[in-house]
């Protein structure tokens, strides 16, 4: 069983990826009602509900949610990065320094994902000891990063659209183990949480799942 399929997170991979027009999540925004979490439509009122995001994202709506502090510290941020993603520490400060904070850019993300890959392509061939763990520690980070990097795109970017928080990082230390978690109420939680802040008189831009908003509504 490959780790893709192992950590339950596979049918990400066959999920597209669009940029959506600012305006058009604006207006989704503005009929989004706080007090009832309930878009109010033209053709009536529409919820999200965790069946939508089983069946529309095929994600795992059972097990435990991820509980960790609202704010992750900067330090824990570069643990992460140094422990999972395999880079130095000082790489990982730099990232972290540039980010203001416990995130990670879909751009290094997939930096590092290419970079892992030549490298696992480059070791294919492997016939010492060494060459073989540096295949499996290089093959780790690889995919690591490229979970973190669907992660990041399809269910828990932030408002700039380029980034995501490296705590979802602490899931991958056993993909087995990620089928644990109940990715699709972590996914649904946060979109609600995400509409709640864009629905303020301060808010100017949405974070979450825009894959999951934007599908859902065309299937009103």
């Amino acid at each position: 069983m490959g780790p893709l399929w192992a950590s339950g997170l596979h049918d990400l991979v066959y999920t597209g990826y669009a940029t959506v027009p600012h305006a058009l999540l604006m207006t989704l925004c503005e009929s989004w009602l706080a007090e009832t979490s309930k878009f109010n439509l033209l053709v009536g009122e529409m919820r999200i509900i965790l069946d939508d995001v089983t069946c529309l994202m095929h994600l795992p709506i059972e097990g435990r949610m991820l509980s960790h502090p609202k704010k992750v510290y900067l330090t824990d941020g570069v643990d992460l990065m140094v422990r999972h993603l395999g880079v130095m520490q000082a790489v990982a400060v730099v990232n972290c320094n540039e980010e203001y904070g416990a995130y990670i850019s879909y751009k290094v993300l997939r930096e590092y994902y290419e970079d892992y890959l030549d490298e696992c392509i480059r070791l294919s061939d492997a016939q010492t000891l060494e060459e073989v763990q540096e295949l499996g520690r290089v093959r780790t980070a690889c995919v690591k990063s490229y979970l973190m990097y669907l992660i990041g795109c399809l269910l828990f970017g932030d408002k700039s659209n380029k980034r995501t928080e490296l705590i979802y990082l602490s899931t991958m230390d056993d993909y087995a183990g990620m089928r644990n978690y109940s990715w699709g109420g972590m996914t649904l939680a946060y979109l609600y949480h995400c509409l709640f802040e864009v629905s303020l008189p301060r808010g100017k831009a949405l974070g979450g799942s825009v894959t999951l908003l934007i599908v859902r509504n065309c299937h009103i």
